[in-house]
């Protein structure tokens, strides 16, 4: 039997389930079909740990998420997302279904909304929890794509700034966890840190990237004070997974860094693992006053250890992402410059999209190198604000 963590939100009076939920030793303690018909046994379920068969829980976990994902394309209320269900799943309204990328700018939306409504009277918990199970979905089945249009979305623009960062660091944060090694109980407590990391001031944030740079004393002090006082504000509206919150709490602590990974504790080694993909996403993002790095650049601020090399995280990062992650662009040794539409077998060859032809004029048809061909091999990193032309996204990822 595997087990994986089972949400509480997903409990309801007078309501059954068609798998059994169970404690972390995989002790039953609701049958599959028992109504829950009792407000103290909620209660009770509600203050532990749960857990179901992953096997005994896919179809159901399926329908929940397919109804999730009709729900937000539609852009359906949040309430209504709160209280989706496997069943609405075949409830699909007439609405034009959204595109790819503009699922991902929904996601933005339903996550901002529901760190701004971070409270314990309301469903933020549910909306986030709907946000990661959409954003672990395109993982599973569009890792590339998701990268690229997240890689791409924070090298170009500023909108939504916190919400999208959020994203994009869940994801490599996930990647980079999963490369390492790590249970799922603790992936999905990183996920959840990498979402929440800057909820108290995900304004200024906002405020910080569109527009005016200055800093004044008190921004700088909410700058400072951010990682404790987003743990503070997850502890106040509900969450109980203590490497959850101390993760955010602790994800700017540099105090350890000369502490070998294997010897911290789980909470310690899950923040510094955030930490470092935060300083990468960070450093891979457009400001209003202030161009990306290149993936190159951003790796040698975030992967490399104290003797220049990738140490076991940088490593892990790199393999996960690559020296040139999708939505990036690079030049080619044929002299053509294109867009990483997806990873490669090794970190240094990606699979490239050429746009601009070695006389720099745009290419009619985008065509796909490999670039272990020694003609196509990656010359040097691009600075997406030096290429012209605009690449079309739609037709790249179809090449794939």
């Amino acid at each position: 039997m595997n087990l994986i963590p089972f949400s509480k939100q997903y409990l309801r009076l007078n309501e059954s389930l068609p798998f059994g939920v169970r404690d972390a030793s995989g002790r039953l303690l609701l049958a599959a079909g028992v109504r829950l018909d009792r407000p103290e046994t909620l209660v009770e379920l509600q203050a532990a740990d749960l857990y179901a068969d992953e096997v005994e829980s896919s179809e159901w976990r399926r329908r929940l998420n397919g109804a999730m994902d009709a729900m937000i394309r539609q852009n359906v209320s949040l309430q209504r997302i709160s209280e989706a269900r496997p069943e609405i799943e075949q409830e699909r309204s007439t609405a034009r279904e959204l595109g790819f990328f503009e699922q991902w700018h929904e996601l933005a939306l339903v996550l901002d909304s529901a760190l701004r409504d971070m409270r314990p009277d309301t469903a933020w918990m549910t909306r986030l929890m709907a946000v990661r199970e959409r954003v672990l979905r395109f993982a599973e089945r569009k890792l590339d794509a998701s990268l690229y249009h997240l890689i791409f979305q924070a090298g170009h623009s500023t909108e939504r700034y916190s919400s999208n960062h959020g994203l994009l660091c869940m994801l490599i944060a996930r990647e980079t966890a999963r490369t390492l090694g790590w249970g799922d109980a603790e992936v999905t407590s990183l996920e959840q840190a990498a979402l929440t990391m800057n909820v108290s001031m995900r304004r200024l944030q906002d405020t910080l990237a569109s527009g005016d740079p200055r800093i004044t004393a008190e921004m700088r002090a909410e700058i400072d004070a951010h990682a404790a006082r987003s743990a503070e504000m997850l502890a106040a509206a509900g969450v109980a997974d203590p490497v959850w919150i101390e993760t955010v709490r602790l994800h700017h602590d540099d105090s350890r860094r000369q502490v070998p990974l294997a010897s911290l504790d789980g909470t310690q080694r899950s923040a510094r693992v955030l930490r470092r993909v935060d300083v990468f996403a960070a450093k891979l993002s457009r400001r209003a006053t202030r161009i990306p790095m290149s993936p190159v650049q951003a790796a040698r601020e975030a992967c490399l250890g104290a003797d220049g090399s990738p140490d076991e995280i940088g490593a892990a990062l790199l393999k996960s992402v690559g020296l040139y992650p999708p939505g990036s662009f690079v030049e080619l040794s044929n002299g053509e410059v294109g867009i990483v539409i997806a990873r490669g077998r090794r970190a240094n060859l990606p699979v490239v999209a050429s746009l601009v032809s070695t006389s720099g004029a745009p290419l009619g048809v985008p065509a796909v190198r490999d670039t272990l061909d020694k003609r196509y091999a990656v010359k040097c990193a691009v600075g997406g604000h030096a290429v012209k032309v605009r690449p079309p996204h739609e037709q790249l990822l179809a090449l794939r």
